[in-house]
């Protein structure tokens, strides 16, 4: 029996969808600034991408009528979007930073192949079986402490800022691909990151207007 097929833009009417969507815009847009320099609004991108990551699955889980296939294609659309925020947008920012020089290209590959493993690591194998804690840490969380670090450029001064930011990143790359637990994230946990991230976002706007 010849099961009928959702049109691939059919998985538009997903709401779901449309919010991992709307963060990769926000994505897009935060490696648009960064590339123009605009390194403020490029983490208010960063903390918005990461905003919507947080909420596509709560919201795909209030939907009803959603099939297999339906919840198979948001999986996988929300990790290739989470490729594009954590990997290419953080890689892009890191390299705009340093001017795109050479010396940033090893940083800027080790994040997204860090990203890459992580989240092809998560794909194949999920939580932790013993702990329910995720092995390595999230991506998510990672964007939003690299948006945290970029509060630094302006108190240490551009310079020492890129060896900062470098070395941090690096840092970050570490702990995406160790062999750490990290708890998943709910309730309050979960609020109160988001009230992290947004206070980062508030920061970052404060500045722009001064």
């Amino acid at each position: 029996m010849i099961t009928s097929r959702r049109p691939i833009v059919g998985h538009l009417l997903d709401a779901a969808n449309l919010v991992t969507l709307a963060g990769l815009l926000s994505s897009i847009l935060a490696m648009t600034f960064a590339v123009r320099g605009e390194f403020a609004v490029a983490a208010i991108g960063l903390v918005l991408a990461f905003f919507f990551d947080g909420i596509d699955g709560p919201v795909s889980k209030r939907l009803s009528g959603r099939t297999a296939a339906d919840r198979a294609f948001g999986a996988s659309l929300d990790s290739l979007v989470d490729m594009v925020g954590a990997g290419a947008t953080l890689a892009v920012i890191l390299l705009a930073y340093g001017a795109f020089g050479a010396a940033y290209v090893p940083g800027a590959f080790a994040l997204v192949g860090a990203v890459a493993f992580r989240l092809s690591y998560f794909n194949a194998h999920g939580l932790d079986e013993r702990t329910g804690r995720y092995v390595g840490l999230p991506t998510d969380q990672a964007i939003i402490a690299f948006a945290a670090l970029m509060l630094l450029d302006g108190p240490l001064g551009r310079e020492l800022f890129q060896v900062v930011l470098y070395g941090a990143a690096m840092v970050l790359v570490a702990l995406m691909v160790s062999p750490l637990r990290f708890p998943k994230l709910t309730g309050r946990a979960f609020y109160a990151l988001n009230g992290v991230a947004f206070a980062v976002a508030a920061v970052h706007a404060v500045r722009l207007a001064a």
